[in-house]
């Protein structure tokens, strides 16, 4: 039985580039056994997707059967859509084919003629349940498969002093710019445009905004001890709530929810608040380490749990059980705790350490540590949970920066001896799977929405984009600039901002080299 969208029409074969050998297509031309094409889907659909893209790769018979069926979209659905933050499909397939006509579109039409081809084939299924997977899968298949790409710059923000930060907002509607001048700008994308919206001024510098995961709270934070909280109304930011903790406060955080909030003081003390009623926020419960702290806590997805690091050597687990914030689990380390970091699914945690020996020499030590929920029996044989320790990664210099995939399955470590270290995670272990090396320090690395795309940010001028295909990490692209690269992310529909200390943020979209020389 052929997969028809809404079961109108046949499925279009998607149009298919010209690509090299990556060392997994080694049987393309081999066909296994022939098996009932109801048997094949059944078995390929036990697969994750980058296992069933892979498995194209193997038979002809197993091609048609994952082209025809579509298997690679319900592959990826079945895999990523948890972490989707719209609850139904209908709207998330809405969204797809907003953005999709906005902005994807035109991108897919001005790309190469496999990027005209893959627009005329997505016109055709905009009405297909699984619209937003196909969509958002073909675009990664389409770069990877590109043997010549370059990232061409759109949109390019100069200040008049230099940029600390940029990031985009996660439905990628908003990009907010941080600079040294005590100021911040928020720019709107609309009719194809960047254009400014709102600047926040302050009489302190900023420290690094974050948006909640809806989108429609922004909290800025200064060095002043204040955290001001703006509310995204009828497309217009509003309003303000200030937010102090005293004596000083160190990098404050915002639940995923945009329910609670989070403040820390390097004296040794965090507090947490909660939103009540008319964008007023209550204090809640004072959290207190017998050391200094190093980083504000940082919550989980779900916003039930939040972690803390102290230079007492501890990082602490916090949940949030019938109200209230109860500490639940310790993690010791020989060396100070600088950071941590929960997994989107709340399933995993890294921890960040430094430290020093005194032995015959001195020795300093970073790691970067891995730790998984996991259920165990207690003495009074009772299931509960508690967090144990998976994986370590050493590096000779420290971690600046951790980063997971959305779908939580990988893991990007950036450190100062230049090197980003990616691991994955199979069969329950996590293992390096590759390593990005630049000649400088690094300086941030982020996934792409759907972890297909790795960008990293280094003092060596350059920003380098790698992809993931056929199970493997390659780099595809590399950004120069003037000078060291500050920052670097990904926002929705591949696009990329980079902030540089030649004073600019700029905004990028990858092209096909070849087309592009030739237009």
């Amino acid at each position: 039985m052929q997969v028809t969208p809404s079961g109108e029409r046949p499925f279009p074969t998607p149009p298919t580039p010209n690509t090299t050998d990556l060392g997994s297509a080694r049987f393309a031309n081999r066909d296994a056994v022939a098996l009932p094409d109801e048997m094949v889907e059944r078995i390929l659909m036990n697969l994750g997707t980058t296992d069933t893209a892979v498995c194209r790769s193997v038979s002809r018979q197993w091609q048609t059967v994952i082209d025809t069926r579509h298997l690679l979209a319900r592959s990826f659905y079945r895999d990523c859509h948890l972490t989707q933050r719209i609850n139904s499909p209908a709207a998330q397939r809405n969204l797809a084919v907003e953005r999709y006509h906005s902005h994807i579109q035109g991108w897919l039409r001005d790309f190469s003629d496999v990027g005209r081809k893959t627009a005329e084939w997505l016109d055709n299924i905009l009405e297909y349940k699984y619209f937003p997977d196909v969509l958002f899968f073909s675009i990664p298949k389409l770069l990877l498969n590109s043997n010549k790409l370059v990232c061409q710059n759109t949109v390019t923000h100069k200040h008049s002093g230099a940029v600390r930060n940029a990031s985009f907002s996660p439905d990628g509607k908003y990009l907010v710019t941080v600079y040294y001048n005590n100021t911040a700008k928020l720019w709107e994308f609309g009719d194809g445009q960047w254009r400014g919206n709102v600047t926040f001024k302050h009489f302190k510098w900023m420290k690094s905004p974050s948006f909640s995961s809806d989108g429609k709270l922004l909290m800025t934070a200064y060095s002043d001890r204040t955290c001001l909280i703006w509310r995204l109304e009828n497309d217009k930011w509003r309003g303000k709530v200030a937010i102090q903790h005293a004596p000083s406060m160190i990098n404050p955080s915002l639940s995923p929810d945009g329910k609670h909030f989070m403040t820390a003081s390097d004296r040794v003390s965090a507090k947490i608040w909660r939103l009540e009623d008319d964008d007023r926020w209550e204090e809640k419960v004072t959290i207190n380490h017998s050391g200094y702290a190093m980083t504000v806590a940082q919550f989980s997805p779900d916003g039930k749990r939040l972690v803390t690091t102290f230079d007492d050597h501890t990082a602490k687990i916090w949940e949030l059980d019938h109200g209230q914030w109860q500490e639940k689990f310790t993690i010791h380390d020989r060396y100070y705790a600088r950071n941590a970091r929960f997994s989107p699914d709340g399933k995993h945690l890294v921890t960040v350490s430094h430290g020093e020996t005194l032995e015959w020499f001195c020795r300093f030590f970073h790691h970067a540590k891995i730790w998984e929920l996991v259920d165990v029996q207690s003495q009074e044989n009772v299931t509960i949970q508690q967090w144990q320790e998976k994986a370590t990664i050493e590096y000779s210099r420290a971690v600046k920066k951790v980063h997971f995939s959305l779908d939580g399955k990988h893991l990007a470590t950036a450190s100062r001896d230049g090197s980003v270290k990616i691991c994955g995670l199979e069969g329950g272990k996590w293992q390096v799977k590759a390593t990005i090396r630049h000649s400088g320090q690094v300086a941030n690395a982020s996934f792409s929405r759907d972890g297909k795309l790795l960008v990293t940010a280094s003092h060596d001028q350059t920003a380098k984009i790698c992809g993931l295909f056929g199970g493997r990490w390659q780099e595809i692209v590399t950004i120069g600039h003037s000078k060291m690269v500050k920052n670097a992310s990904f926002g929705p529909d591949y696009q990329l901002v980079t902030v540089c200390k030649d004073y600019t943020a700029k905004i990028w979209v990858l092209k096909d080299k070849e087309n592009d020389d030739n237009s």
